[in-house]
């Protein structure tokens, strides 16, 4: 059975919604419906504008990088007219080149296809967040989703960034955070998915992910940084949409929306946004901690090839 068409509202200038075309050629192929909503001025109140639909599935917001995730949208979810919860994301236009890289992305992994579930599942070499890889592990297990465990004490850095161009829908990150990246692996940070290190050779077939989502502090936060990490992934084409948060957050709510996440890929979720609805916990600071970056219909799929390449990682754990 053909799936139900989608219905997007797309809120840019005129000159981002072009940047943006192949993306939105893609959402068209994949029987979503796009609305376009230009503006030239003030950055519009998205949440408002879903507010007064009753059909809309998910919110893109494109706007000027000096505005900060945590100051542009209230959270990754917002209610529409009806109740219904539905997914908002943003954007930040810094120049023509990163839209136009991050709509080729986001626009191949809207028509790769993929219909088996796996799950990446990243984190700190601390017992506390391998014990929760370790649970996430097995609910993926229990629900049918095949998990990578990829974590701090199994893989290094550099092998672990090769390991993310394989091209699986959905990456987990659990454990510390900052405004520029990861703390675990002795430090990610967004150059590293672009510039090898001495000695190694990267992948120059890299496939982006659908999602990568840090559970942690502060990934989306601007404090002392011209673009956070979380914000810099989908704009360098390493994955289609990315989640995190715009201050400090609590290890409970974070186990929450990782148990949640897991729970709701083994359940079905086809899509970042779709994921955020099923997994967000009842907590209010733990929804309104975080911000969605990207593509909020992001597939979350992973094709037999990437599920593959995924095979081959080498671990040590």
């Amino acid at each position: 059975m053909a799936a139900a068409p989608r219905h997007l509202l797309l809120c840019a200038t005129r000159k981002a919604a072009a940047a943006l075309s192949e993306l939105v050629e893609a959402w068209r192929s994949a029987s979503v419906r796009v609305e376009l909503e230009y503006f030239t001025g003030a950055t519009p109140d998205v949440a408002a504008l879903v507010g007064e639909h009753d059909t809309l599935d998910a919110a893109l917001l494109v706007s000027w990088a000096r505005r900060a995730p945590g100051t542009v949208l209230p959270a990754p979810l917002v209610r529409r007219r009806d109740g219904a919860r539905v997914p908002i994301a943003w954007l930040p236009f810094r120049d023509t080149a990163s839209l136009h890289r991050f709509a080729a992305t986001a626009a191949r992994v809207q028509r790769r296809a993929g219909n088996r579930r796996a799950v990446a599942l990243l984190g700190q070499w601390l017992p506390n967040y391998l014990r929760v890889s370790d649970r996430m592990r097995w609910l993926a297990h229990e629900g049918g989703v095949r998990a990578f465990r990829w974590t701090g004490d199994a893989i290094t850095r550099e092998s672990m960034i090769d390991a993310l161009g394989c091209g699986l829908g959905l990456g987990l990150y659990v454990g510390h955070g900052r405004p520029m990246g990861w703390v675990g692996y002795h430090g990610v940070r967004a150059h590293h998915f672009h510039e090898p290190e001495p000695g190694i050779a990267r992948r120059s077939t890299r496939e982006p992910m659908g999602a990568i989502l840090s559970l942690c502090c502060r990934t989306a936060s601007r404090k002392r940084v011209g673009m956070s990490y979380a914000e810099s992934l989908p704009l360098l084409g390493v994955a289609a949409a990315s989640f995190g948060a715009v201050r400090d957050t609590l290890h409970s709510d974070n186990t929450r929306w990782a148990i949640g996440v897991c729970s709701a890929l083994a359940a079905g979720a086809s899509t970042v946004g779709d994921l955020l609805v099923r997994a967000a916990p009842a907590s209010p600071t733990a929804l309104e901690s975080y911000r969605l970056i990207g593509d909020p219909l992001a597939p979350l799929g992973t094709d037999e090839r990437s599920l593959r390449r995924a095979q081959r990682v080498r671990t040590y754990a």
